[in-house]
């Protein structure tokens, strides 16, 4: 019986033992979870804390982004309304520039100068020029102290208006060449002698000025030329006057117009040394012309 006893006490003894080392392995257990979740809620704490911090980045990340689209938005509205402003600019400026194009072509079309093509029933072939009409030379009287001094290139079909006779009045005369035989050549000089002189009125469109050099062959650089010639103007030794004319130097006669009925007559018109500087200007030699426009 003691034996049992003290067999019992020895497995009690054991089982106590045992459960001692239990416990000791289950609180060490106990203690690494509770280190475990130690470091776990610390883990968590400082993510919490970055989610916290990313939270408010990104709050203000929107912030910023909310302020942006705003300028970007104000800035757009901007671009649009200065944009629209350079449209309604550009327009009024267009049309401007249409009134504009359209004042020059109106002034283009009024523009030009015309002349006349003295000699010649046609005009020259430079550009834009048109012939207006064609007709004869006229004139006051070659013996008349008064009348007018210049000659004109009357048409062939005048209208007549209110007429009359008798009265004093100035007179129209035609105009005939004189003693041309060494302005347009020997074999022509009868020809032209006592015939009629014809005129061409001629309209340059894009040409605004014209003028008349005598002495020239050629005009001034920057103008265009129209026809060359000679210089002819009334006998000096005659009672009237006129104005030099420049003849073309191939020029034309009126058909069937030879006799000898005088009028308002054209003659050569020669150099005369003395107050006129020779050289360049020589003694006795015709006088040549240009008309030139530009």
């Amino acid at each position: 019986m003691f034996c049992k006893i003290v067999s019992l006490s020895i497995f009690l003894s054991l089982a106590h033992s045992q459960d001692e080392d239990a416990i000791t392995k289950l609180q060490n257990a106990v203690l690494v979870l509770q280190h475990r979740v130690s470091v776990t809620e610390a883990q968590l704490e400082k993510t919490q804390t970055r989610l916290t911090q990313a939270d408010v980045k990104l709050q203000q990340a929107e912030m910023n982004a909310a302020t942006l689209k705003t300028q970007l938005t104000s800035q757009l509205n901007t671009a649009v309304k200065r944009l629209q402003e350079t449209g309604v600019a550009l327009s009024k400026e267009g049309a401007r520039i249409a009134m504009a194009e359209k004042e020059i072509q109106r002034l283009k079309d009024n523009s030009g100068t015309t002349f006349v093509h003295w000699g010649r029933t046609s005009c020259p072939g430079t550009p834009s020029t048109t012939l207006v009409y064609s007709g004869a030379v006229g004139g006051t009287h070659y013996t008349s102290q008064g009348g007018a001094a210049d000659y004109v290139c009357l048409p062939p079909n005048p209208q007549w208006n209110k007429y009359g006779n008798g009265g004093l009045s100035s007179s129209m005369y035609g105009a005939e060449y004189e003693q041309v035989d060494n302005l347009f050549g020997k074999k022509n000089a009868a020809k032209f002698h006592d015939n009629d002189v014809v005129c061409a009125v001629c309209h340059v469109a894009s040409r605004s000025s014209q003028i008349m050099i005598p002495a020239r062959r050629q005009c001034q650089s920057g103008w265009t030329k129209e026809y060359e010639g000679y210089l002819m103007a009334t006998y000096e030794g005659q009672g009237g006057k006129k104005l030099f004319t420049c003849v073309d130097e191939n020029p034309e006669v009126a058909r069937g117009s030879f006799e000898d009925k005088n009028g308002a007559l054209m003659y050569r018109v020669i150099a005369q040394c003395g107050s006129l500087q020779c050289p360049n200007y020589v003694q006795g030699r015709e006088l040549t012309c240009v008309v030139c426009t530009k």
